[in-house]
């Protein structure tokens, strides 16, 4: 178990995640980055900082962690799209979906309707 603190970059940000791999923390904390942070791509340099601020969780938070399995959302809102989110919590899942609503399908604003229905069709990852 590795946690990320998104404020170990200087950010003034409380946000933090746990996750079984280094891989899979990578990957959330650039999901985070670009979402909440604005950043739309990540020079090796920044993946560099954020794998070098991965630190050990406390017991705690890190028994939590290993209770989360990951999910999947395929996603069902225009034709033909082949967008797929894997996260360990919905809420991950959620705002990811969201960005890609209104990137991929003009969707601008993501009604609690449709956040339901996102969190209804998710599915444990089969890996």
């Amino acid at each position: 178990m590795r946690e990320f603190k998104c404020e170990s970059l200087g950010n003034n940000c409380s946000w933090k995640h746990i996750a079984k791999t280094e891989e899979l923390l990578a990957d959330v904390a650039a999901v985070h980055l670009r979402d909440v942070h604005g950043m739309t791509s990540l020079s090796s340099d920044m993946v560099g900082k954020i794998k070098n601020a991965f630190s050990n969780p406390a017991p705690l938070d890190a028994a939590e962690a290993e209770k989360l399995t990951l999910k999947e959302y395929t996603c069902d809102l225009g034709p033909k799209c082949r967008f797929r989110y894997i996260a360990q919590t919905t809420d991950l899942i959620a705002d990811g979906v969201a960005v890609h609503a209104r990137e991929a399908h003009g969707i601008k604003d993501f009604s609690r309707d449709m956040m339901t229905k996102v969190k209804n069709s998710l599915h444990e990852w089969q890996g």
